[in-house]
């Protein structure tokens, strides 16, 4: 069902949603807007409330200003604490912005935690999509105290813009992103098209750093890399099917391991949808 001749369908159609969706920032190739995706029962997300992206600390002078723009509450930031203090979120001083920090250390994130020299041995030997796979197998089994207190800050948020990220913004963040649009009702072929989008916007945006890669490091080592940096269907489905082995259902795993009740799924359909 999800396939790349799928995902290569849903970008051939360019539409002017899909332009809309995707914001311009120069430092920060994978930030967009969760909105306009519609709900199995005819509501729509709405525009300008739900952002998305990978790290900020590339942020131009221009993309400071129109960060200020977007009127965000709070930015909440999935990265470890390694990757915030090796590449800082850059914020606008002037702007009131909460930042909340629920790091998430991944099997994904943890490869990259290591010296250069060891590094660039290590990834030769491993297999980015077996590592990829794992990463989300943790996401719904691991990290429930994160996704709990995530849900916590949508709510609490009450409605306000918000930005959540890690660091290429389609992990972590595509994990979290998935999650909150199949809560919202969103169906889970729409989830998948949002999650296959990083395709488009982070790992194109990287063609010519990777073919720098394979000249300098040659085609095995910027495979490896190319590997961990794009979205591939498999790994988005072994979080949910991990959801579905551990805790019965999705929705089950919503209202006992999340803990949102009724109410609360309600409020965020109220904060998220128009």
């Amino acid at each position: 069902m999800f396939d790349q001749l799928y995902f290569e369908r849903v970008v051939s159609r360019q539409s002017e949603e899909i332009k809309k969706r995707h914001l311009p920032f120069s430092g920060a190739k994978n930030f967009r807007d969760l909105g306009g995706y519609q709900t199995a029962d005819g509501r729509t997300v709405a525009w300008n409330v739900l952002y998305r992206s990978g790290a900020l600390h590339r942020l131009t002078y221009d993309d400071l200003r129109y960060l200020s723009a977007l009127m965000l509450e709070r930015i909440i930031d999935f990265r470890a604490k390694h990757e915030k203090e090796q590449e800082p979120d850059r914020v606008p001083k002037d702007a009131d912005i909460r930042v909340v920090g629920i790091p998430i250390l991944d099997a994904s994130t943890r490869v990259w935690d290591k010296p250069r020299v060891e590094l660039e041995k290590y990834i030769r030997t491993i297999n980015p999509a077996e590592c990829m796979i794992r990463a989300n197998a943790e996401f719904a089994m691991h990290f429930v105290p994160e996704m709990r207190r995530f849900f916590h800050e949508l709510l609490s948020a009450g409605g306000r813009p918000l930005l959540f990220h890690c660091a290429a913004g389609k992990d972590r963040t595509g994990f979290a992103a998935a999650v909150l649009l199949r809560i919202l009702g969103v169906p889970m072929e729409t989830v998948m098209e949002d999650y296959l989008l990083s395709n488009q916007y982070y790992l194109r945006a990287h063609h010519w750093d990777l073919a720098f890669m394979r000249l300098a490091k040659g085609k095995q080592f910027a495979a490896a890399v190319e590997g961990f940096m794009e979205v591939n269907p498999t790994y988005l489905l072994a979080a949910f099917d991990t959801v579905n082995r551990e805790y019965g259902s999705f929705e089950n795993y919503v209202c006992t391991v999340l803990e949102l009740t009724e109410a609360d799924i309600e409020r965020l359909k109220s904060f998220y949808l128009e």
